[in-house]
């Protein structure tokens, strides 16, 4: 793998002898010298200003969905779907319908979220986005659009959020005009397919 740094072992110490011996002192300092210095370096690789973070694992993920996704009644929210993983490490998706993004460890994540919506109808239509924090509605946590008629339209959100591990997040979703649907597209020369919804994790700092 790459960038991957070394793990130093634990020093193999030579067995002390019955009586003092001027060699196996020696050899005594010298494993420890060796194991030293190789901790040494792998702290300053680690800790380095030098790009030193392309060493650290952080928790991340990245979830899509491949499907449209329709709301079956006006004004209700709809938690957004996300089946399938692309990556996965310390976050993960599931729920009935793919729809919690689970952490394991304690911290704050930052989240992207892309929404593609599909207005079917020639009239305009609002959209609305919220988000979900362990089953609460976050207060003050939602966004409000109009999508044209017959267009589509794409809404993004970005934002940093406290969890603990075990708790998860949700992205719900409603509108007024059910023609207007999260939609998927496949692929077609020029351009590979879109999700109807993607949402990108990483880890941003702990408590």
């Amino acid at each position: 793998m790459a960038n991957r740094i070394e793990r130093p072992q634990p020093p193999a110490l030579p067995q002390a002898p019955l009586e003092y011996s001027r060699g196996y002192k020696d050899q005594f300092n010298n494993v420890l010298r060796l194991f030293f210095r190789r901790l040494t370096a792998t702290l300053n690789e680690l800790l380095s200003t030098d790009d030193g973070g392309r060493y650290l694992y952080m928790p991340r993920g990245l979830f899509y969905s491949t499907t449209d996704q329709t709301a079956a009644a006006t004004n209700t929210g709809y938690p957004v779907e996300f089946e399938n993983t692309y990556l996965g490490n310390g976050v993960s998706i599931g729920g009935t319908n793919d729809t919690r993004i689970t952490v394991t460890a304690d911290g704050v994540y930052n989240f992207q979220v892309t929404l593609q919506t599909n207005q079917t109808s020639g009239s305009d239509t609002t959209v609305y986005t919220w988000i979900n924090k362990n089953g609460t509605d976050l207060p003050y946590g939602g966004q409000e659009q109009t999508v044209k008629g017959s267009s589509v339209h794409a809404v993004f959100w970005n934002f940093s959020i406290d969890l603990l591990a075990g708790q998860y997040i949700e992205m719900y979703w409603a509108t007024d005009d059910t023609n207007l649907r999260l939609h998927a597209e496949v692929a077609t020369p020029p351009h590979p397919g879109v999700p109807s919804a993607i949402v990108a994790v990483s880890f941003a700092s702990n408590l």
